[in-house]
């Protein structure tokens, strides 16, 4: 990846203890970062309307779109938690080749963090990763590609991570720490794949739910479709 910048950082946090070591990490990395801070469900779906249909993706080598919210196993909900919340399929529907074709053939990385109640969760591991899409979170007739020879939904980096809702009633909530991981393993992994980053994130998870109690812990579910070798360095 060549471009200046290397694409847009979209980061949306709903939970307000995150954005500025997110914001500083990809800013770092190259990104132009564009940030959204409490936002309702109806606004978060504008942003990413508003986003995937941005003409500066074509001049751009990738995207990263940044998410942290409640939710549950499902869809994230923004700060109206009344709302019924909008599903993780459809988000990543609006950045396949057909709905964003600028970024066809390009690198389309997510990070999530979702809180959600504890019967919500699905994931029983402290990690599980995925090589192409699970059949829960993507439509189960795969778009057949259309005359361009890269798939529509290739390129994938799905990464979500699950935690109990309750760490954020402590009077004095903890940023995430999958969010801090991931900025870290990020800054130090000059020159390494992100496939081989996220397996060192996943290894920080796993060792610190060995050591909490069953509230504190995060679960961590990666899928990806990727085609080529990612590698994120500043230049």
């Amino acid at each position: 990846m060549r471009s200046k910048p290397l694409g847009i950082c979209l980061l949306i946090d709903c939970i307000g203890n995150n954005k500025e070591v997110l914001q500083d990490t990809f800013t770092f990395l190259g990104y132009e970062v564009l940030c959204y801070s409490h936002l309702t469900m109806n606004n978060i779906i504008h942003v990413l309307c508003q986003v995937a249909h941005m003409p500066q993706h074509q001049d751009y080598d990738s995207f990263v779109c940044v998410l942290v919210s409640r939710g549950d196993s499902q869809s994230v909900f923004g700060v109206d938690q009344s709302h019924s919340g909008f599903r993780l399929d459809q988000i990543r529907r609006m950045f396949t080749g057909d709905a964003c074709p600028f970024l066809l053939g390009k690198p389309k990385l997510f990070f999530i963090q979702i809180y959600a109640k504890s019967e919500s969760r699905v994931e029983d591991s402290s990690s599980l990763e995925v090589d192409g899409p699970a059949v829960n979170n993507m439509d189960s007739k795969a778009k057949r590609p259309g005359p361009c020879r890269v798939h529509q939904e290739a390129d994938f980096f799905w990464s979500v991570c699950k935690a109990d809702v309750s760490l954020l009633e402590r009077p004095a909530s903890p940023p995430s720490l999958y969010l801090q991981c991931l900025s870290q393993t990020l800054r130090q992994g000059r020159k390494r794949p992100l496939l081989e980053l996220h397996t060192e994130l996943n290894a920080s998870v796993y060792d610190w739910n060995s050591r909490v109690s069953d509230k504190e812990k995060y679960y961590v579910c990666l899928q990806h479709t990727l085609i080529k070798e990612i590698i994120l360095s500043p230049a």
